[in-house]
């Protein structure tokens, strides 16, 4: 009798949980009648406030796989708000892809003993020992300072060109002049993720030094084309820089130019030179893996499939 009992009372609470709204077996949802809303897909997981800036991994997935499960801590800032720079972190517009140049603005300052990397210069007749610092873009350039800048394609392989045109204080341009390659660096233009490319070459520097003329000089603008094919035949190539058609140069501009949204590292100026970005500079088998330092200053542009990246950049003298 007991039994029987029991049973009975499991049939009425079996009957008061159908009533109720149903029974979850753990497979299949009984229902007396209504149909359960589906369980919401989670959102996706946002990469930590936006307000602590875009991670570098999100722009390093065409660079070698890191040999270390130990993130790359870089961070982006994310830039000012505006309808372009939002769409930056999206969605390309139709038709469009994103391509992403990386550069780093190197500053040479005298070496102290802490530094672990270290070039022999010989200016004037003396010797002496520089490192390189990283600078944001944008930074004054003082009179006699030394540079150098580090160019990476993070999203296209292809050829590397590089003209510099003078900049003077009533807006006008100096005519274009091709300094990178010349005969003496045609076989180390192409470029892409993990390489570095070092302007004027991983050796050398350049030294600010404003012309003196009828127009004041005021900085220099650095056009960086990446294109999938050579543009320049090598045999036009000389051992020194050379100067390009400013008509021809003008022309590029307007049939490939984009405007980019640039993304600042986070706590990266003043950073000295790593000895992997030594090595990789200098060394054309070394590639930079997505665990490597990243550059100072990324570009991201949206442009045709087909077209070559073509991007300006400033270098401003200090007045």
């Amino acid at each position: 009798m007991r039994t029987q009992r029991i049973w009975k009372i499991g049939l009425i609470v079996t009957a008061m949980l159908f009533c109720l709204g149903g029974v979850n077996t753990g497979k299949v949802l009984l229902t007396s009648g209504a149909v359960p809303s589906p369980t919401p897909t989670p959102a996706p997981m946002q990469d930590e406030d936006e307000s602590k800036g875009v991670t570098s991994e999100f722009f390093l997935n065409d660079r070698p796989a890191k040999k270390t499960l130990v993130p790359n801590r870089a961070r982006y800032k994310v830039p000012p708000k505006s309808p372009h720079n939002s769409s930056a972190l999206g969605v390309p517009p139709a038709g469009k892809v994103f391509a992403d140049i990386g550069l780093t603005i190197w500053r040479f300052r005298l070496s102290s003993a802490a530094d672990k990397t270290k070039e022999l210069v010989e200016e004037n007749g003396e010797s002496n020992e520089w490192t390189l610092e990283r600078i944001e873009e944008g930074t004054p350039l003082l009179v006699g300072q030394k540079v150098r800048l580090s160019i990476e394609s993070l999203t296209r392989a292809g050829y590397l060109y590089v003209i510099d045109r003078e900049q003077y204080a009533d807006g006008t341009l100096g005519n274009p002049k091709l300094i990178f390659p010349t005969q003496r660096t045609r076989d180390v233009n192409r470029v892409k993720a993990g390489r570095l490319i070092y302007i004027p070459s991983a050796t050398t520097q350049f030294r600010i030094d404003p012309s003196q003329g009828p127009k004041e000089h005021v900085g220099e603008l650095v056009t960086l084309i990446v294109s999938s094919q050579p543009l320049i035949e090598a045999d036009k190539l000389q051992p020194k820089a050379i100067w390009l058609p400013r008509q021809q140069v003008e022309t590029w501009e307007k049939q490939w130019g984009a405007t980019p949204t640039k993304f600042e590292m986070d706590g990266g100026a003043g950073l000295a030179m790593t000895e992997k970005e030594q090595v990789a500079g200098a060394d054309k088998s070394e590639e930079l893996t997505q665990a490597d330092p990243v550059p100072q200053t990324l570009y991201r542009l949206a442009i045709k499939p087909e077209n070559p990246i073509l991007l300006n950049v400033q270098l401003k003298f200090h007045r």
